[in-house]
């Protein structure tokens, strides 16, 4: 948690503003998205199934207590003649103790367990995955946010000329060298400039919204993105390098992990045509004797240590399409390992090209910029001479500070496509 976000918490401040660079920004994504904190339950969960499944393992013990109350006998002829009562002890008790441990199952344990672990570390990655996917989804907010601010300098910068132009227009109006369709020409002129600049600042209160509202931040934080990010030092390397960092993606890991645990499905279903064999061990304590007529009214105690078999043989002509349907699992996850592989090589060669073209608009940008700044020089000089009609010398201007603006959004657009080249190659 910033700094920034604490003091707004601790005094409740209202419509504080808060510098937020993208460091910041991304610790943020860490540490209070919702979804982090599903992916981060999620995790722990699968953690939880690792000792479950291993628990497979453990011997299975099982103990009963009963207590009855037992009516009298009756000893009848077959022919349901000649009864004869026979007296019975009334308190019945029954306590017995159970202990089984499977010492062979055809690795159908072991491929459960397995099956945990992977569906473990599929979780870790699907935790990286949603830590990448909300700081790219917050990042363009951000960048958008850091648009619009400036947008709205520049919207503000030529309300202002224009005002100094129709106060001008209005004083020549007034000494009779301009006509009143100038004056409302130039009034409806500032009139528009002043509604871009509400729709710009509804923009901004919007993109500021949701980054608070993902971030679970007050909304009364203002967010003023770092201007420091223009700084930022944005690497040149080819695209070789981006497509080898693939491998290790979270979609790839995840991807091979789920052809791991298909193969491990595919593994147990096996298992399943295999005998089961575990030690088994009992004791039984029971009362009253009731084998023998009259009923004799004593404990019996008894226990018996052995090995226990256990075969399905439905298995043999039932688990034959089980075993068919996880084999074309396993083909399908491995089509989708191949199919993330192409997928993320065209996402990184798109997302590399597009920093190039980045580059190369930020190249155009700054001779825009020269262009539009010397413009802005003869029109000036011109203007000073008389020369040049503040009509023109506004329009100069407007060109300057338009060119400046495209600069330094080509300068941002460059920021967000190679976060988007690193969204790609899986590395955000």
């Amino acid at each position: 948690m910033t700094a920034c976000a604490m003091l707004l918490w601790a005094y409740e401040v209202r419509a504080q503003e808060c510098v937020m660079s993208v460091d910041e920004l991304f610790e943020l994504c860490d540490n209070n998205s919702i979804s982090m904190e599903m992916a981060r339950a999620t995790l722990e969960q699968a953690t939880e199934g690792i000792e479950v499944a291993r628990s497979a393992k453990l011997p299975d013990v099982e103990v009963s207590l009963s207590a009855s109350f037992l009516g009298n006998g009756y000893v009848i002829d077959r022919n349901f003649g000649d009864v004869m009562k026979a007296d019975m002890p009334h308190f019945g008790n029954n306590f017995s103790l159970k202990a089984s441990q499977v010492i062979y199952a055809g690795g159908a344990i072991d491929a459960g367990i397995k099956q945990a672990q992977l569906q473990r570390e599929i979780a870790v990655q699907g935790l990286e995955s949603t830590r990448q996917n909300i700081r790219f989804m917050v990042l363009g907010n951000y960048i958008e946010l850091y648009k619009l601010r400036n947008q709205a300098k520049v919207y503000l910068k030529n309300i202002e000329q224009t005002e100094l132009l129709v106060e001008h227009i209005k004083a020549r109006y007034k000494e009779g060298v301009a006509l009143s369709n100038d004056v409302t020409r130039y009034e409806l002129q500032l009139e528009q400039l002043r509604l871009a600049l509400s729709e710009v600042e509804s923009a901004v209160g919007i993109m500021n919204y949701n980054i608070t509202s993902t971030l679970d931040l007050p909304s009364s934080m203002v967010i003023v993105p770092d201007s420091a990010l223009l700084d930022m030092h944005i690497p040149l390397a080819g695209s070789a390098g981006w497509q080898l960092m693939t491998g290790e993606s979270p979609r790839m890991q995840i991807a091979g992990l789920t052809l791991k645990m298909q193969q491990e499905k595919e593994r147990a279903v096996k298992a399943g045509r295999l005998p089961q064999i575990a030690i088994v061990a009992e004791n039984h304590f029971d009362g009253p004797i009731t084998i023998e007529v009259p009923a004799i009214d004593k404990n019996f105690n008894y226990w018996f240590v052995g090995v226990g078999l256990r075969y399905d043989i439905a298995s043999l002509w039932k688990s034959n399409r089980k075993i068919r349907a996880e084999k074309a699992g396993t083909v399908r996850a491995q089509h989708n390992l191949e199919l993330a592989r192409e997928e993320m090589d065209i996402a990184v060669n798109s997302a590399y090209i597009g920093l190039q073209q980045a580059f190369e608009r930020m190249r155009t940008q700054e001779k825009s910029v020269v262009l539009a700044t010397e413009n802005y020089n003869v029109v000036n000089n011109r203007y000073l001479n008389g020369l040049a009609l503040v009509t023109e010398m506004i329009d100069a201007s407007n060109s300057r500070l338009s060119a400046e603006l495209q600069l330094v959004n080509a300068r941002i657009n460059i920021i967000y496509s190679y976060y988007s080249l690193q969204r790609a190659a899986g590395a955000l």
